[in-house]
């Protein structure tokens, strides 16, 4: 059943499915801790079973869904224990739906099933195979799920307010939108060059002739929508600041280096192609 791209689907779906049913038993019986702290749990909890599960069937990427999948799932359940039933969480939401729905998609069409891992998985074991399992633990699935539960923080406010929409909601939505066209533009720039790439080649057309990372920068740039939509709400709670500020610090710092890394061992001319284009802000070509 694994060894098809289909049979693999269909055992994400039940894992997925099971790892909320823990989380949502979880979250009741710590629900008196407060909605935070209450959910927080719930969804450390659940990623520790998806975590369980790509250890038993010996393949990491069974966690790489959840980070596009687990903010809707956190989001829905926020607003239906708080009866929260207004237009700023109903834009928020779908916000969170357009992009995870595409962003899990984009992880789908690519995936071949459980008979792939994410090269950096394999490259961290190597690394240091003795501390696997605490890296496999707290890297790949713990660290991501802790990330996005701070960039979550805000659009909790958002649906614990209860106010009513603002012109900064529209502005947040919009930024949203913005970082879901721009992934969607890159991923499918991408994936044509993947059909015709030769061994040593990196992608230099369209929005990657501009920006290094445009699929990160889309990513990056949702995080400050949802802030921004919480900010217009709640403007005195602007210390929430700190977590689209955490979403960006893990790429430049984590995500961006790592990926660099490999390429410039894989592909000659990314050193300079590196020096020539922006990180991350599409500029033009930097002269040699």
């Amino acid at each position: 059943m694994l060894s098809r791209k289909s049979g693999s689907v269909v055992f994400l779906v039940l894992v997925y499915l099971a790892a909320f049913a823990v989380g949502f038993f979880v979250y009741r019986i710590s629900s008196a801790l407060g909605q935070l702290w209450a959910m927080l749990i719930a969804d450390v909890v659940a990623t520790v079973f998806v975590w369980l599960i790509g250890i038993i069937f010996k393949n990491s990427s069974v966690y790489d869904p959840y980070w596009s999948v687990a903010p809707p799932v956190i989001a829905i359940a926020w607003m239906v224990i708080l009866k929260s039933y207004t237009l700023p969480t109903y834009i928020l939401i779908l916000a969170l739906l357009i992009w995870s729905i595409r962003l899990t998609l984009n992880f789908l069409v690519g995936w071949p099933g459980m008979v792939h891992q994410d090269w950096r998985y394999g490259m961290l074991k190597e690394k240091s195979p003795k501390l696997w399992i605490l890296t496999n633990l707290f890297g790949i699935n713990m660290f991501p799920t802790l990330i996005v539960f701070v960039c979550m923080i805000p659009a909790f406010y958002v649906i614990e307010s209860g106010l009513s929409i603002t012109f900064w909601t529209y502005v947040g939505f919009v930024l949203c939108l913005t970082a879901v066209v721009l992934q969607v533009v890159a991923d499918g720039q991408m994936r044509e060059f993947k059909k015709t790439r030769k061994s040593g080649e990196h992608i230099e057309t369209g929005l990657w002739k501009h920006s290094r990372h445009p699929n990160y920068l889309g990513e990056v740039i949702l995080w400050w929508g949802v802030w921004v939509m919480q900010i217009g709400l709640i403007p005195s709670l602007w210390v929430t600041v700190f977590a689209p500020i955490a979403m960006t610090a893990m790429f430049l710092f984590a995500s961006v280096p790592m990926m660099e890394n490999y390429m410039k061992a894989k592909c000659p001319g990314y050193e300079d192609y590196k020096k020539r284009v922006s990180m991350f802000i599409p500029m033009p070509e930097r002269k040699k």
